[in-house]
């Protein structure tokens, strides 16, 4: 009987103990960018786009958009980025958005990012 009333003590420390915590700190969205794609993506999902250049119709930072496409499922060619350039680093994303393969390059700056071409990669 002792062994059954401490195994119920501890289910019910970790069950009490795991609302308190919750209660505290409550349900948290962890975004995990381990690699430097994952990573390069991110920032470009934190930060402000500088939309006074836009020329694209596409482009309207909506959830549907080419942008949105790009910065969430793309995948970054570094072979084609030049990340250190002064003063803005420049990215290749390479996505596919409605059925039609892209290819945008952004300039991460300090402080927002530039959209400077949206081409569509032929097959």
């Amino acid at each position: 009987m002792a062994f059954l009333k401490r195994l119920l003590f501890y289910i019910l420390g970790i069950g009490l103990g795991t609302l308190i915590v919750l209660a505290f700190f409550g349900e948290r969205d962890f975004d995990y960018a381990y690699g430097p794609n994952a990573r390069v993506r991110k920032t470009f999902r934190t930060k402000s786009v500088d939309s006074t250049q836009m020329n694209w119709p596409d482009l309207n930072l909506a959830k549907d958009s080419a942008y949105f496409h790009a910065v969430v499922k793309g995948r970054v060619n570094f072979g084609e980025s030049e990340p250190r350039k002064e003063p803005c680093g420049s990215y290749t994303l390479y996505f596919s958005w409605e059925d039609n393969p892209y290819k945008m390059v952004l300039e991460n700056c300090p402080d927002t990012v530039h959209i400077t071409a949206l081409i569509r990669v032929e097959d």
